[in-house]
């Protein structure tokens, strides 16, 4: 297992330096500029933390406001084809990988027509948010917001450096998660396992979408026989992170980055459109077929102020 740990992190942190495979539409200043979102953020007050500090003179206690917001974790990206990622930092540019190829729309190419045609592919990268070094990490030091491990500009996960998870769907195939219709239903956009990017969504963003919180669903996980980097972070005394991603969960809210930009988040599926006349999903298509998303992840705690947390109030 330290082994295949040790894969991960070298194949997750390899990148190509070489000029892009394809042309970047959505830039680092870009993405930056969309953190600025009070929307997303959704910052609360919910109480108060009381500590406790006791040395041989005696005990004393003090206080600090237990708050709740979010922070934008990871930019997740969907798209058909290996290298043409919508944002593509600094030139980095997944390779492909012996077992990964093109995504796309399937197309019949046999007489017997065995070929699906309603299945779709899209590729996933998930990247370290760039914001998290610059206005966040400034907040952190007021007392009245939290931090994250997550770190900036780092992937954890791509799609490609993960064929056998992301194409041949192993070992999810094997996982009673795979079958339980129950805990396995995003809405309208499909089934969350097996986590890979075959899809028979017939539907361009929703494909798209379901892939994204695919790939979002592995990297909030720890132990996932698969190659990335998990985003879980440790409670303590006043730090609580935010839970595993699950459809039950609103601990996680999407931001719309490509095609277009929009200041606010939203938990999925963000229409319930079963019995819908139209399609509200329709206007956030992308002409190219690559999406963009900020992930923005809820995290509460108050500031250490002693030495022992003795009780909080609001949680």
């Amino acid at each position: 297992m330290r082994h295949y740990r040790l894969l991960s992190q070298a194949l997750l942190m390899f990148s190509v330096s070489a000029s892009c495979l394809a042309q970047e539409v959505l830039t680092t200043s870009e993405v930056l500029s969309s953190s600025a979102c009070p929307d997303c953020l959704d910052y609360q007050v919910l109480g108060v933390c009381v500590w406790m500090t006791c040395t041989p003179s005696g005990c004393s206690t003090d206080e600090s406001a237990l708050v709740s917001h979010r922070l934008p974790e990871t930019v997740v990206m969907s798209y058909p084809e290996v290298g043409e990622a919508t944002w593509q930092p600094a030139g980095l540019s997944m390779p492909a990988a012996p077992l990964s190829k093109n995504g796309g729309r399937s197309t019949r190419r046999s007489v017997k027509g065995s070929d699906n045609v309603t299945m779709t592919f899209q590729n996933v990268d998930a990247i370290g948010h760039p914001g998290l070094e610059t206005i966040y990490q400034y907040l952190e030091g007021t007392g009245y917001f939290l931090r994250t491990d997550v770190t900036a500009m780092k992937p954890y996960y791509a799609s490609t450096l993960d064929p056998l998870g992301w194409r041949w769907n192993i070992p999810d195939m094997f996982k009673l998660s795979s079958y339980n219709p129950l805990d396995n239903k995003l809405g309208t956009l499909g089934d969350i396992y097996p986590r890979g990017g075959f899809s028979t969504q017939r539907h361009p963003f929703k494909s798209a979408a379901l892939a994204a919180y695919r790939a979002q669903h592995i990297i909030t996980r720890e132990g996932e026989s698969r190659v990335y980097q998990s985003v879980v972070q440790s409670s303590h005394p006043g730090y609580w992170p935010p839970e595993p991603l699950s459809p039950q969960s609103t601990e996680t809210a999407f931001q719309r980055l490509y095609p277009d930009r929009e200041m606010t988040a939203h938990v999925w599926p963000e229409f319930d459109d079963q019995l819908s006349v139209t399609d509200p999903y329709g206007q956030q298509q992308s002409e190219s077929g690559q999406y963009a998303w900020a992930v923005w992840r809820t995290y509460t705690g108050c500031e250490q102020r002693g030495a022992v947390l003795i009780f909080a109030t609001g949680r």
